[in-house]
């Protein structure tokens, strides 16, 4: 899953904001759900490792909500 870091406009916190598969420069950004806020650029950058350990213990979801598990056999 790629993410970005997103600054709120009006508070100017940062948060890590999950990107649609598809998604490329310029496209929409979606809406805003996050669990976690940074007060600063810095502060979500250093969270980063956290993120990347976070994503390779969860399963990754399809799009009618089951879980998948890369077991790495495609097929």
């Amino acid at each position: 899953m790629k993410y970005t870091i997103y600054e709120d406009p009006l508070t100017h916190r940062f948060a890590f904001l999950p990107l649609p598969n598809r998604f490329a420069d310029g496209d929409k950004l979606p809406s805003v759900d996050t669990d976690r806020w940074f007060g600063s650029r810095e502060e979500a950058i250093a969270a980063l490792p956290e993120l990347l350990n976070r994503e390779e213990c969860e399963p990754s979801v399809t799009a009618d909500g089951a879980a998948w598990i890369d077991d790495g056999h495609s097929g």
